[in-house]
């Protein structure tokens, strides 16, 4: 698009050269609007003036009836085929002051768009770019309309968008090439017309220029930033080889955001040492605001690679935002953490720290968004003292056992947002034990169990008083086999459905809240149950889970749990209450591994049992889990249990060591 705040339109005419000397005169129409929000009369006289010459003439706009506010009328220009000279035309009011101008080019006419303050004209670009914008995507929509016959889906032409993209970029790189070429002149005009003055004439307007330009620099030190640029403005005029007006009147021309002229008028301006990484900063944003988001980044990188205590951490922050919105996710967090090591602004600290969080967000985001299905297999070897979990006197067999646990899991993503995902797993553990000395028991192998499930797990995120919630949603069904008499047949022996419900809000930055919700249903066929030991019935849990994190990297967190669980069962010797508490510190371990130690204490009273009794477990576990590399996890873990009771054949000690591996592999949308 072509703006000019003192309006610029220089008109370069070459045809035939024999026609110049025959003096062959063709002319050329303008068609000029004039905008004007607050007029009303039905015409509005204009003055055109011709720098070069420095004549004026007049021009009469009519009223457009069907458009309020709107003057159009045409300016004709008449000359010679084969004259090349430069005209350089100001539109002004009939006081003298100059509009600000669009330039646009009709089907057989160029148009020129005339507005009273630069505002307007910023925000008719803006709408220009906008309805560009949207006939960019009509294009691209239709396109992708066109890849897609009937009975068939055919992928997006990628080259046909890149197209469309790179079309838009050589739009605003001729019009900004348009303006420069256009100031260029004019700067140059007026040097030769000030090398044509006596030497008292050029120190008076050098004077007057200063004055100019001291009076806007109280403007500008004031945030008057529109009044400033128009000093700025008339100082260059008076005083073209100025740098420094010309330097000023470019970052002026930014603030009140005619971007375009500002990158024209910073390219003229030639700058100390001092200030050329400011102007580099100025020239970036001007491209930033243009929306020209490759050149503004490179700028904005290369300011950051001189280490200005001042620029550089502020450059690398706008890179980060530039290369987020370009999905380069290591490249956005390695600008962000340039921030937090060099800035001394602590809101830009914290802008780039809320970077941070969001580009984790939106980098898990689209690599999740890829993924259709995700499969796992795990396997793992335990090692297991008290298999029954019994008092040792109370059995002849060994209880001592090795455990193999093993099994897969595949999980289906139906629909996922930035914000929510929903999908269906199914799942698969079993077990297979031997005694302490590698035999088969049918005692011990009585305890494999073999389970198979079905879920449907949904997570949404959500405000919660202006802060980031959590909700998980695990509805459940499973069977549970087991071989109660060990001869390894086994039989469904349990049927459970089960409601999970997960909601956490953060209390504050370093604390989190989580409360889990657990509905159950247990249908067992077991013989045995029946009766009093009829173990079918309904769970209900409650646990509340604070977590909080205890460095600045979120690596170290202690988690506190306090449930409640009432399994009422069906028959009176299986339905109790327990009450539990526990607490986790996690923390970062040897080999980039994490390591955790966890204690728990619980009471369970079987209240209504045909012989009551109270029992409490204590318990203390440590281990350290690490990815091995993206697919390959392990977990080993070492827990010391002790079990005591009002009823002597329900104490007992165990010793458990776990070592699990898991392989996780994804399969990817296409």
């Amino acid at each position: 698009m072509k703006r000019l705040s003192l309006f610029l339109f220089s008109l370069v005419f070459g045809l035939f050269s024999f026609a110049k000397e025959n003096k062959i005169s063709q002319s050329q129409a303008i068609m000029v609007e004039l905008r004007d929000p607050i007029g009303e009369q039905e015409e509005r006289m204009i003055r055109v003036k011709e720098l070069e010459s420095s004549k004026v003439t007049q021009l009469t706009l009519q009223k457009d009836p069907s458009t309020p506010q709107v003057w159009n009328g045409y300016f004709v220009i008449q000359f010679f085929i084969g004259d090349t000279s430069t005209r350089t035309l100001d539109f002004q009011t009939s006081t003298g002051e100059s509009f600000f101008a669009y330039i646009s080019q009709e089907k057989a006419v160029q148009k020129v768009i005339l507005f009273k303050t630069p505002e307007e004209l910023a925000l008719h670009e803006a709408t220009v770019v906008e309805e560009k914008q949207k006939i960019a995507e009509k294009q691209i929509a239709k396109q992708i309309q066109v890849a897609k016959p009937k009975g068939g889906n055919v992928p997006i032409n990628k080259e046909k968008i890149e197209q469309l993209v790179r079309q838009q970029g050589r739009l605003q790189e001729t019009t900004q090439l348009s303006l420069e070429e256009s100031q260029a002149k004019k700067r140059m005009a007026l040097i030769e017309q000030q090398q044509k003055m006596s030497e008292e004439a050029k120190k008076k307007k050098q004077a007057d220029a200063a004055a100019l330009a001291a009076q806007a620099d109280a403007l500008y030190s004031k945030r008057n930033y529109k009044e400033a640029e128009k000093l700025y403005a008339q100082a260059t005029e008076l005083d073209p080889t100025a740098d420094t007006y010309m330097y000023r009147y470019g970052v002026s021309l930014y603030k009140i955001g005619n971007y375009n002229k500002s990158l024209a008028i910073l390219s003229l301006a030639d700058v100390s040492s001092d200030q050329a990484i400011e102007k580099d900063y100025y020239i970036a944003l001007n491209n930033l605001k243009l929306k020209d988001n490759d050149k503004a980044l490179k700028k904005f990188v290369e300011i950051r690679e001189e280490n200005s205590p001042e620029l550089s951490p502020i450059s690398s922050f706008y890179a980060g935002n530039i290369e987020l919105q370009q999905q380069k996710f290591p490249e956005a967090r390695k600008s962000m953490e340039y921030v937090l090591d060099n800035s001394k602004d602590p809101k830009l600290d914290k802008s780039a720290e809320d970077l941070l969080e969001q580009i984790d967000k939106l980098e898990s985001y689209y690599e999740s968004k890829k993924e259709k299905y995700r499969f796992s297999v795990f396997g793992g070897l335990i090692y297991d003292t008290n298999i029954l979990n019994i008092a040792e006197n109370n059995v002849a067999t060994d209880v001592k056992a090795w455990r193999l646990n093993y099994g897969a899991s595949a999980l289906a993503f139906l629909q996922r947002s930035m914000t929510s995902d929903f999908g269906a797993k199914a799942y698969m553990s079993d077990y297979y034990s031997v005694n302490s000395t590698f035999k088969n028991d049918a005692t011990i192998q009585a305890a494999d169990a073999l389970e198979f499930g079905l879920s449907l797990p949904y997570h949404q995120e959500f405000k919660f008083s202006k802060k980031q919630g959590y909700l998980e949603v695990v509805p459940t069904y499973k069977n549970v086999m087991m071989s109660p008499d060990g001869s390894g047949s086994r039989e469904v022996v349990l049927r459970t459905t089960e409601f999970a419900t997960t909601a956490s809000v953060p209390v504050k930055q370093d604390l989190m809240l989580s409360t889990r919700l657990d509905l159950g249903m247990d249908d067992s066929t077991l013989e045995t149950s029946v009766g009093d030991d009829d173990l079918s019935g309904t769970r209900y849990g409650l646990t509340l889970m604070p977590i909080q994190v205890l460095d600045m990297k979120g690596e170290k967190t202690l988690t506190g749990e306090f449930s409640y669980l009432l399994n009422n069962a069906n028959g009176k010797n299986y339905k109790y209450n327990r009450f539990g508490l526990a607490a986790t510190y996690s923390t970062p371990a040897y080999a980039k591994g994490t390591g955790s130690l966890r204690a728990d204490y619980s009471i369970q009273n079987y209240a209504e049992a045909t012989t009551p009794r109270k029992d409490t477990v204590i318990s203390l576990t440590a281990s350290y889990t690490k990815d091995l590399n993206k697919k390959w996890n392990m977990l080993l873990s070492a827990q010391a249990t002790t079990a005591g009771s009002d009823v002597e054949t329900y104490k007992y000690n165990k010793f458990l060591i776990t070592s699990l591996f898991t392989y996780t592999h994804s399969i990817l949308q296409k």
